[in-house]
C-alpha cells in the first residue's frame, strides 16, 4: 500500500505541478478579464443600445471615443475593444455564416445586436441579407413570415407568442402599427401565476422562446424617436469595405476551398478542445473539493490528473498550431483582396445607376451570383497575379455586358464611364480633386476676384482654367492659367476641330497631361463634345468592348 501511495504521490506531484503552470497562466488571464469586465460590459451595453443604426466607420469612432472616456475615468477596458471579442461565440458565429450572415466583422456585430439586444431588432436591409439570415437561422423553429400590410398580423403574433415560435415582419415602413406596441415594449404581466401579454383585444399566454424580427428594404429610412426607443435599429446596408470582405470570402471559397475547410475545422476543433479542457478542470476541482481521507488513496483523482496532464499538453500544442495556421490562412486570404476590391467597385457602380433611373434595381444576390460565375469561368492560372488579373478583367467585362442589357442606350455610355473612372479612382489614377472638377467645374466663384479674362474666352471657361491651375498643380495643370492668358487664341484654334480630345495641344501640354487631364481641357473649351470624349476615354482605358 505504501508503494502504491508513493507512486500516486509522484503522479500527484507531477500532475499538479504541470497543472499549476497552466492554472497560474489561466488565473492571470482571468484576473485581467475580471479587471476589464466593468469597462467591457459597459462599452458592449452602449454598443447594443446605441450604435446599431450606424456604418462601420462611425461605429469604430464611437467605440474608440467610449474606450478613451473609460480610460480617462480610470475604468479598465480592453485596449483593442471589439464587440465580437467580448460577446461573440466563434462556433455560433460560424453557424450564422452558414445560415447566410456575411463573414465580415460588421455583419458579426449586427448578428450580436439582433440576438443579444433587449429590444426586438428592426433591420435596415435594402439588400435582403438580414432577411435571408433570419429565415435560415429560424427555419428549424417554425418561423412565421408576415408582410407589414398583412391584415392577419395580430393573429400570427398571437399564435407565435403562445407557441414560442419566431415571427419575421417584412417590408416595414417608417411608421409601425400601434397595435403591435405591447409586443415591441414587451408589456408582459403576471396573472394567477401565468405570464400574459395583451395582443389586440385578448390576453395571450407568453412563451419566453418567442422572438420577433422586423426588416425594411428602405435604404435610408427616417424613424422618429418614439420608434427608435421601442426597437433596436440595426443597419445591415452593405458598405464598400463590408462587401469587399464578403467577396473575399467568396473568392477564397472558390479558389482555395481547402483554406475555407481548414478554417471551419479550426473553429470547431478549438471550441471542442477548450470545452474538453474546461470539463477536465471542473472534474479535478470537484474531486479535490470532495476528496475525504488521504488524498493518495483517491485513485480516480490521481488518474484524472494524469489524463489532464496528457490532454492539456496535446491541446496546448494543437492551440499553438491552430494559431499559426489561422495566421497563415488570413495572410493567404488577403492575397486575393484585389479581386474582392474590384467586385465591390463594380457592385457600387451598379447600385448608383438607380440615381439615373429608379427602374435600374439590381439585387446584391444577383450580383454575387454573377461574380461567382465570373470567378468560375475566367481563365485559370497557377501564377496568383495572373489569376487575379484574369478574374478582374473577365468580371469587369462580363458584368458590364449583363447589366448593359437592362439599360437604355443613352445610359450605357454613362455606365461604362462610371465603371472605368471608379476603377481608376480606386487605383489612385484619378484624384478626388480631378473628379470633382470634372463633375462641377469651378463651382460657385466670385467673378470680381478672378484675373482679367483673356479675349475669346467666356468668364465661366476662364474661371475653370484658374480653378484647375490652383487646385490641380500636381496633376499637370501648374501654370495653366498663365499659358491660356498668353496663348488663348492658339488654344481655341487648336481645339476647334471635330474631335478636340484627340487634337494636338500647343507647346508641351500633350506630354504634361494624361488622358483624364485631356477630358478636363475638353470640358473647358468644348463641353458639347464631352460625351464623345468620355466614350473614347473608356475605349482607351478599358477596351472597345
Amino acid at each position: 500500500q505504501t508503494e502504491m501511495r508513493l507512486k500516486r504521490a509522484g503522479k500527484l506531484t507531477s500532475g499538479l505541478g504541470d497543472e499549476s503552470v497552466r492554472w497560474v497562466s489561466t488565473v492571470e488571464e482571468l484576473t485581467q478579464s475580471r479587471s476589464d469586465l466593468t469597462g467591457n460590459i459597459f462599452v458592449a451595453s452602449a454598443c447594443i443600445a446605441y450604435y446599431g443604426a450606424f456604418t462601420s466607420e462611425y461605429r469604430n469612432e464611437l467605440v474608440a471615443s467610449w474606450a478613451t472616456g473609460c480610460e480617462e475615468r480610470n475604468i479598465p477596458v480592453l485596449s483593442d475593444f471589439r464587440l465580437s471579442k467580448v460577446l461573440a461565440d466563434p462556433v455560433k458565429v460560424r453557424d450564422w455564416n452558414i445560415w447566410g450572415l456575411p463573414v465580415d466583422d460588421y455583419s458579426t456585430e449586427n448578428g450580436i445586436l439582433a440576438t443579444r439586444g433587449k429590444r426586438w431588432p428592426l433591420c435596415i436591409d435594402p439588400q435582403s441579407q438580414a432577411n435571408k439570415w433570419v429565415k435560415n437561422m429560424e427555419s428549424k423553429n417554425s418561423l412565421k413570415v408576415v408582410k407589414s400590410n398583412d391584415p392577419n398580423i395580430l393573429r400570427a403574433l398571437e399564435n407565435s407568442i403562445r407557441l414560442g415560435s419566431p415571427v419575421l415582419l417584412e417590408d416595414v415602413s417608417e411608421e409601425l402599427d400601434p397595435s403591435i406596441d405591447p409586443v415591441l415594449q414587451k408589456q408582459v404581466f403576471k396573472q394567477q401565476g401565468r405570464l400574459l401579454i395583451r395582443v389586440g383585444d385578448s390576453d395571450v399566454d407568453y412563451n419566453d422562446s418567442f422572438r420577433f424580427y422586423m426588416t425594411t428594404k428602405m435604404p435610408n429610412p427616417h424613424y422618429l424617436p418614439e420608434v427608435c426607443i421601442k426597437v433596436t435599429i440595426i443597419n445591415f446596408t452593405v458598405t464598400i469595405k463590408g462587401l469587399e470582405d464578403q467577396l473575399l470570402g467568396l473568392v477564397v471559397r472558390e479558389e482555395r476551398p481547402d483554406l475555407e475547410k481548414q478554417k471551419n475545422h479550426l473553429v470547431l476543433s478549438m471550441a471542442a478542445d477548450n470545452k474538453q479542457l474546461k470539463d477536465l478542470e471542473d472534474k479535478i476541482l470537484r474531486l479535490l473539493s470532495t476528496s475525504e481521507g488521504n488524498i493518495l488513496d483517491n485513485e480516480t483523482l490521481i488518474n484524472t490528473l494524469s489524463d489532464s496532464k496528457i490532454t492539456s499538453g496535446v491541446i496546448q500544442r494543437r492551440v499553438k498550431e491552430a494559431e499559426e495556421t489561422e495566421k497563415e490562412i488570413n495572410e493567404t486570404r488577403l492575397t486575393y483582396t484585389p479581386a474582392a476590391v474590384r467586385g465591390s467597385i463594380l457592385y457600387f457602380v451598379i447600385a448608383d445607376l438607380a440615381n439615373i433611373d429608379p427602374m435600374y434595381q439590381f439585387s446584391l444576390e444577383y450580383f454575387t451570383n454573377l461574380f461567382h460565375v465570373c470567378i468560375s469561368k475566367s481563365i485559370k492560372s497557377d501564377v496568383l497575379e495572373t489569376r487575379l488579373a484574369n478574374i478582374m478583367e473577365y468580371a469587369s467585362l462580363n458584368i458590364y455586358r449583363n447589366v448593359s442589357r437592362g439599360l437604355f442606350g443613352e445610359h450605357k455610355t454613362i455606365y461604362a464611364f462610371l465603371l472605368t473612372t471608379s476603377i481608376m479612382r480606386a487605383r489612385g489614377e484619378i484624384s478626388p480633386a480631378q473628379w470633382m472638377t470634372l463633375l462641377t467645374g469651378a463651382g460657385v466663384f466670385d467673378e470680381a476676384a478672378l484675373p482679367k479674362c483673356p479675349d475669346g474666352l467666356e468668364v465661366v471657361q476662364w474661371a475653370q482654367v484658374v480653378h484647375m491651375a490652383n487646385k490641380l498643380p500636381g496633376e499637370g495643370f501648374a501654370g495653366f492659367d498663365d499659358e491660356i492668358k498668353q496663348n488663348s487664341a492658339a488654344w481655341i484654334h487648336a481645339l476647334e476641330v471635330a474631335e478636340p480630345h484627340k487634337a494636338a495641344l500647343p507647346g508641351d501640354w500633350d506630354a504634361r497631361l494624361d488622358a483624364f487631364g485631356r477630358l478636363l481641357v475638353t470640358r473647358v473649351f468644348r463641353v458639347e463634345k464631352l460625351v464623345l470624349a468620355c466614350a473614347d476615354f473608356v475605349a482607351e482605358k478599358m477596351g472597345v468592348e
